[in-house]
């Protein structure tokens, strides 16, 4: 791997609604007098939608914690006593810092689960992922594990069932 920042680490997560199908069929029930249909699918799909909202944001912090978890649980120890809790290893930022700097950049209903810690410009999550193999940095995967753990990885996993729940909970 070469010394860039090509390789940064992140998880996506996100669902969308098409909120203009609902929109366009509760119009139609309105102008052809199906009472308050019309009224009803629109409170029924602004309920779905609160609901997704809830359950992509608790997906997230499901995938934090477990990042973060594997993160502290694969940290490098070093041989010779410079490993977690030491004063030298305290100021180094490679690893010990990485977990406080797992951010999750959120917009509506998407997330963007990833890392920043730099040092000299250099994004070292990218390091503790993948490894270098040029610096006899062993790869540790907390990002790739978590993906695995959790079920992201599949077409219909853990997470596509909490939207859809999520949206039946909006609808009934």
């Amino acid at each position: 791997m070469s010394w860039n920042n090509d390789h940064i680490p992140e998880i996506d997560l996100g669902y969308e609604m098409d909120k203009q199908s609902f929109a366009e069929l509760a119009a139609t029930l309105d102008k052809n007098g199906f009472g308050d249909a019309g009224t009803q699918l629109r409170n029924m799909a602004a309920d779905a939608d609160i609901q997704v909202g809830r359950a992509v944001n608790s997906e997230a912090n499901d995938v934090i914690k477990e990042v973060t978890d594997l993160i502290k649980e694969r940290q490098y120890h070093s041989k010779s006593g410079y490993g977690p809790g030491s004063p030298a290893f305290d100021r180094k930022v490679n690893n010990q810092h990485l977990v406080d700097t797992v951010k999750d950049h959120h917009d509506d209903n998407k997330h963007r689960i990833f890392s920043n810690v730099t040092n000299g410009g250099y994004n070292y999550s990218q390091a503790f992922e993948f490894g270098l193999l040029t610096r006899d940095y062993p790869a540790h995967h907390p990002f790739e594990d978590t993906v695995h753990h959790l079920g992201l990885n599949k077409l219909h996993g853990e997470f596509d069932d909490k939207v859809n729940e999520a949206i039946r909970r909006g609808f009934s």
